[in-house]
């Protein structure tokens, strides 16, 4: 097997003596002038890989050249030279068999011939695509028909050969370009769907509770005191019974699947009874009873292999039991942010520990990797520089397979100049980034391509000395004060439009340069929400104390969806992020009643402050006329005590006689409602008189996210003062049934008072 770091060196070489053979005419002509001068040879019984391996090399030969390569069973011998494909032959030419690693390849020429071998799985159509690539220059970029040069002549010298094997074992960028089968085989990128039986968060899949939870909840965790439909009871003898029983039915159905995923739904905690209780204290934590469950499993199908998730409360690994030499674990980096690297960012230390941890009791180490904001797809994310890095890192430290989690089957942020970047990567997790980068910009962006370059290194800039963090729930608008600031927004929009007039007279290439432009508006309208009565807000004022909506803004964001509907972008945000739902949202705020306030320009104090993780527009959040949306990140303010005094100093006396208040309800996020709001009055700030109160029962309120208003009328009567006072217990409500390892909040916006 060929070192992985003399991959590039081995390139190198290649292309050296090629450009060396061809001036002494010490080549192989596989098409000279036009003309075949070479044959494809398959075996009389080919299998279907090595058909559709001399197909792709028939049908990219004749793309380039014009000439097409005949299909036989056997030599001619009518041409000077034979492509032979498949182990077959070549251990026939040279006595010895065929000793390639999984999906490894070998392109050898010896007298005159060539023999193309692959090792398991698909390593001999990889060959040919790296032939193809290599050698013929041609290229697939993207989801779309591959570039191919026009050439008259198709040669490798006399002595070429051309070995390598894959240091990962399994490969994903999951990304648009992922719905392409050509452009998986060409990159040698695998699927989830074509690789796993049964994949992710799988518990339900198996037992499902709307089938077992009403007769038996034994079989589900107990949590809270109860028994509850959040994840399994691994102890349970009756939930393994029934999953032997799914994976026999399973496995029989679907013979081919390499792996079968046992693993937690998704955020919430493990099962408490006394028996889990009792193992996960031997282990360490809840990962002990997963491990032994999925090893229990996977004893009884020795030739299968299993995987598990170390993420969330089963990231740690188990003090005593390894996982078996069929299970593979996968590990999480969801907790890293992206502005630096796995291998030395200070948020990605419990990964790394985690990682050593795991990788001492076991050797069949997955990563689940995460490079997009999923709150907002479209958004420049720039983690441009950390893609490689970050494979090379994994790999090094002992990881056999990656799945790169971007934007999926919707477009993304730079979506197509990713899956390539981390395509290559995974390939060879030491090849040289800057060579990719600069190979994927030329090709596919043309005579734009150094714009678009300059544009790439200015967000990395921006990022680097704005101190800004990457968060893959992050948005636009916490992003303004950072890498996306207005200077800055400006400053990439007039690059991307220089690299839309380098390309104006080509169409293709324009409509790429587009998507990065409609990242940039989608950003614009996102921050929007935030800017309000600002220039690059929405509104405007209509009089003193109240505002109005730009006119013609609901057709900038009709442009917008219709841009990204022909660009590819199903949806913009992983949860409720449909184009449809995005039109809806800014339909809901524009026709919203901007009405007059007498808060309206008051700066108010805070008791305590409000959380720094989330400040939206600071102290004015809560009178700016911006309503928030059902995402707790966009113009709410997050508090976690008890007790929240707001206080609004009037410039002169008024007499309010109505509050109108919002909340966020969204326990997904931890976040909660008030149980009180009491409204005081003062005219000199201290000695104060209630004026209103408000309870709200959040036992009857369960479902979320949603906004819930709150109005109540008050006792009117002159002041200068006016104090919002809210209670909140910090205590979770009996209907949660998520996990409680981390702190309730509730979030206010908009708060306006009317006389």
């Amino acid at each position: 097997m060929m070192k992985d770091t003399n991959y590039r060196l081995s390139l190198f070489i290649v292309v050296a003596v090629f450009l060396i053979s061809s001036c002494m005419a010490q080549q192989l002509d596989i098409v000279r002038d036009r003309k075949a001068e070479t044959e494809i040879v398959i075996s009389e019984h080919p299998s279907v890989l090595e058909r559709k391996a001399a197909q792709v090399l028939q049908d990219y030969v004749k793309r380039i050249t014009g000439a097409e390569l005949a299909i036989f069973s056997s030599p001619s011998g009518t041409k000077k030279h034979v492509v032979y494909i498949g182990n077959t032959f070549y251990q026939e030419a040279m006595g010895k068999k065929v000793v390639l690693g999984r999906e490894g390849f070998e392109i050898i020429v010896r007298e005159g011939q060539i023999y193309l071998t692959g090792g398991s799985g698909k390593g001999l159509l990889y060959g040919v695509y790296e032939l193809i690539e290599k050698q013929f220059g041609a290229r697939k970029y993207d989801q779309g028909p591959a570039w191919v040069p026009k050439r008259s002549n198709l040669s490798l010298p006399l002595n070429f050969h051309f070995c390598y094997e894959p240091p990962l074992r399994y490969r994903e960028s999951y990304y648009p370009a992922s719905a392409d089968s050509e452009y998986l085989d060409w990159h040698h990128l695998h699927r989830f769907e074509d690789l796993w039986g049964l994949w992710g968060h799988s518990f339900f899949k198996i037992i499902p509770p709307e089938k077992y939870f009403r007769q038996h909840p034994e079989f589900f965790a107990f949590t809270n005191g109860k028994r509850s439909a959040t994840q399994l009871c691994l102890t349970n003898q009756g939930v393994q019974k029934i999953a032997l029983d799914y994976f026999r039915r399973a496995i029989a159905d679907h013979p081919d699947a390499v792996y079968w995923s046992i693993a937690p739904m998704d955020g919430r905690g493990g099962c408490t009874c006394d028996r889990c209780r009792k193992v996960d204290q031997e282990e360490g934590g809840p990962q002990g009873t997963l491990i032994r469950f999925v090893n229990g499993v996977a004893a009884q199908f020795p030739d299968k292999y299993f995987t598990t998730l170390a993420y969330g409360y089963t990231a740690e690994a188990p003090k005593i039991t390894r996982p078996s030499s069929n299970v593979y674990v996968m590990l999480s980096t969801i907790d890293a942010t992206r502005e630096r690297g796995l291998g030395d960012n200070p948020t990605a230390a419990s990964f790394r520990r985690q990682l050593n941890d795991w990788s001492k009791i076991s050797s069949n180490i997955f990563v689940w990797d995460y490079t997009t904001q999923f709150t907002a797809y479209l958004s420049p994310f720039p983690m441009y520089d950390h893609y490689q890095g970050n494979i090379a890192f994994m790999h090094q430290h002992g990881v056999k397979g990656v799945f790169e989690h971007g934007s999926g089957h919707t477009l993304g942020d730079m979506s197509a100049y990713a899956s390539y970047v981390q395509a290559k990567s995974l390939w060879n997790p030491e090849v040289d980034p800057i060579e990719v980068e600069n190979d994927f910009l030329e090709g596919y962006y043309g005579l734009a391509a150094k714009s678009i370059k300059k544009y790439l290194n200015q967000l990395l800039n921006a990022r680097n000395t704005s101190r800004s963090t990457l968060d893959i729930y992050g948005n636009p608008i916490l992003s303004r004060r950072g890498y996306l600031g207005p200077e800055k927004m400006t400053m990439y929009k007039d690059l991307v439009d220089d690299g839309r007039k380098a390309v104006t007279g080509d169409p293709k290439l324009l409509s790429r340069v587009n998507l990065i432009a409609l990242g940039l508006e989608y950003a614009s309208l996102e921050q929007a929400k935030a800017y309000g009565e600002h220039p690059l807000g929405f509104l405007s004022k209509k009089d003193a104390n109240q505002w109005m909506v730009n006119p013609n803004w609901m057709k900038r964001i009709d442009l917008f969806l219709d841009s990204a509907l022909r660009g590819g972008a199903i949806e913009l945000a992983e949860v409720n992020g449909s184009l449809e739902q995005y039109r809806k949202q800014w339909l809901t705020l524009l026709n919203k009643p901007y009405l007059p306030s007498l808060l309206q320009g008051v700066h108010p104090f805070f008791k305590p402050l409000f959380l720094q993780d989330f400040p939206a527009n600071g102290k004015t959040t809560l009178n700016d006329g911006l309503s928030g949306t059902i995402d707790y990140s966009y113009n709410w303010l997050l508090f976690d005590g008890k007790e929240v005094e707001i206080t609004f100093p009037f410039s002169r006396e008024s007499q309010p006689a109505q509050v109108h208040l919002n909340f966020l309800l969204d326990p997904a996020h931890y976040l909660f409602l008030p149980d009180e709001v009491k409204v005081e009055s003062s005219n000199d700030n201290v000695s104060y008189g209630r004026i209103g109160t408000h309870k709200i029962d959040s036992s009857l309120i369960r479902e979320g996210p949603k906004c819930y208003p709150v109005s109540f009328g008050l006792k009117t009567q002159p002041a200068r003062f006016l104090k919002v006072k809210l209670s909140f217990s910090q205590e979770f409500p009996a209907w949660f049934e998520g996990s409680r390892h981390r702190k309730p909040l509730f979030a206010i916006d908009e708060i306006r008072a009317s006389d």
